[in-house]
């Protein structure tokens, strides 16, 4: 067993800020990733999906508009207690529409890497988070 207490934030490549997790690199599990994520207020993830695995997330606090799709042509809202799955390879992108609230959840994914790929054809968000 290994414990893994929370750390400090940093950038995820995708735009959201992580914080800890559990992972191939952190843990040296095999077969599941997990982690809480923060979306600042008025921010949003750059468009992107995940290659090879299902994700699972679940909020812990405030919202966030989800759109999704080969265009993004899809949206619904996330609030405290909600779960939705996301298949391999579907695009999506995550915005807080609070100005002063941040987002929290907590992913799962049935690989133990982060895989995040960025979808260069999108338009790039009116406010993203550096990294």
């Amino acid at each position: 067993m290994k414990v893994v207490k929370p750390g400090a934030d940093r950038d995820v490549p995708r735009g959201v800020v992580g914080g800890s997790e559990i992972s191939q690199a952190t843990t040296g599990a095999q077969n599941i990733y997990m982690a809480v994520f923060r979306v600042p207020p008025g921010a949003q993830s750059r468009p992107h999906y995940h290659e090879n695995c299902e994700s699972a997330v679940y909020m812990l606090s405030g919202s966030l508009r989800v759109k999704w799709g080969d265009r993004l042509e899809h949206e619904l809202m996330l609030e405290p207690r909600d779960l939705v799955y996301v298949p391999p390879r579907e695009t999506h992108v995550l915005e807080n529409v609070s100005d002063s609230e941040p987002a929290e959840y907590v992913v799962a994914r049935d690989s133990p890497l982060e895989d995040a790929v960025i979808v260069p054809w999108a338009e790039a968000p009116r406010t993203s988070i550096p990294g």
